[in-house]
């Protein structure tokens, strides 16, 4: 991933971590905190490409569970 692509991919997660938070008070459901961990895993992934460690396995490896985040996003209707 290029420097570009990379500060792309950080605004998105910020985003979907931040602003695109479920309307709910109390507990989270079980659903929501499984897609908020991956967005956790997404970022540890992002961090290893950018500093430079194993940027092929990494760089597969996040956009693996960035598609799984989305389809399970859909799959939930968040």
């Amino acid at each position: 991933m290029k420097k570009q692509e990379i500060q792309k991919e950080w605004k998105k997660l910020i985003s979907e971590s931040t602003q695109n938070k479920p309307n709910i008070e109390g507990v989270y459901p079980p659903s929501i905190v499984r897609n908020r961990e991956i967005l956790l895993l997404a970022q540890l992934e992002l961090g290893k490409i950018e500093v430079g460690k194993n940027i092929k396995f990494h760089t597969e490896m996040y956009k693996i569970i960035m598609n799984h985040y989305f389809s399970t996003k859909e799959c939930l209707g968040i």
